[in-house]
């Protein structure tokens, strides 16, 4: 292993020793340190260009699933770690069928696929295949029919409110018609 290599690991798990699991199971989150920022800029600076998302998984082997989310979550939302880490290929992770990376995806804040038929779909799949995650693949199937639901209130708000009158359809399409024609 090389020395930056070696030197990424090792600041690595100072970055989540600064990180504390607050709450009962099913209600956890993670708090951080005043510190582990600026040790989080460190550990940037030693990893390598690419193919740091599977880097730091596998790098963190034997750490509570939920801090190696709020890592992620951290990378892939902060302006300062923009292209650190690639959120599609940890989204990817939904579809492997990995404990682990079950475990840990399902903690990080994005759904399985930009449609949220297909999450739902995704999400009732890996809820039958991982019984013993369904503490966290509930919220998450809750959260992606709260979403489904709010998109049809707005699509169905956008029909009504810009809906043109009936009387004004049939002259519309033969316009529309015509355009097709030239």
């Amino acid at each position: 292993m090389s020395r930056s290599l070696t030197a990424a690991r090792e600041q690595l798990a100072l970055v989540y020793r600064l990180m504390y699991i607050e709450g009962q199971p099913g209600y956890q989150q993670v708090a951080f340190a005043d510190t582990m920022f600026t040790v989080l800029s460190d550990l940037l600076d030693l990893l390598p260009e690419e193919g740091v998302t599977e880097l730091l998984f596998r790098m963190s082997d034997g750490v509570e699933a939920i801090k190696v989310a709020e890592l992620y979550n951290v990378l892939i939302w902060s302006a300062d770690a923009r292209g650190v880490v690639n959120g599609e290929e940890i989204q990817e992770w939904f579809y492997t069928k990995q404990r682990r990376r079950i475990e840990v995806v399902t903690q990080v804040d994005l759904f399985p696929s930009n449609s949220m038929d297909e999450s739902e779909r995704v999400i009732a799949g890996l809820r039958k295949q991982f019984p013993d995650l369904d503490y966290l693949l509930k919220p998450l199937a809750k959260e992606v029919k709260a979403q489904i639901k709010e998109e049809k209130a707005w699509s169905d708000y956008r029909r009504e409110t810009f809906e043109m009158p009936k009387e004004m359809t049939p002259g519309i399409l033969n316009i529309i018609k015509d355009i097709k024609l030239r």
